[in-house]
């Protein structure tokens, strides 16, 4: 049985929400609308480990940004 486990998700942006972000990272705000999103995934992840029913022994984000304002989440492990 292999232990290791590796869920990728996109999250890609929302128009309205950039341009709120745009605005905000003018005035040294949060960008909340990228936290959003990393959230989002994040909380796609967690779902999926839970739905399948998944423990894990250790586990790593890796977030790396792609074009236009998507994220890619990669989420890889061992499971107990």
């Amino acid at each position: 049985m292999d232990k290791q486990v590796r869920i990728v998700k996109v999250v890609t942006r929302n128009i309205i929400s950039d341009f709120f972000a745009k605005i905000q990272n003018t005035f040294g705000v949060n960008l909340t609308s990228y936290e959003r999103m990393l959230d989002k995934g994040t909380a796609e992840i967690q779902e999926q480990l839970n739905k399948d029913e998944i423990e894990m022994e250790w586990y790593r984000y890796e977030i790396s940004q792609l074009t236009n304002g998507a994220i890619a989440i990669l989420f890889y492990g061992d499971k107990k």
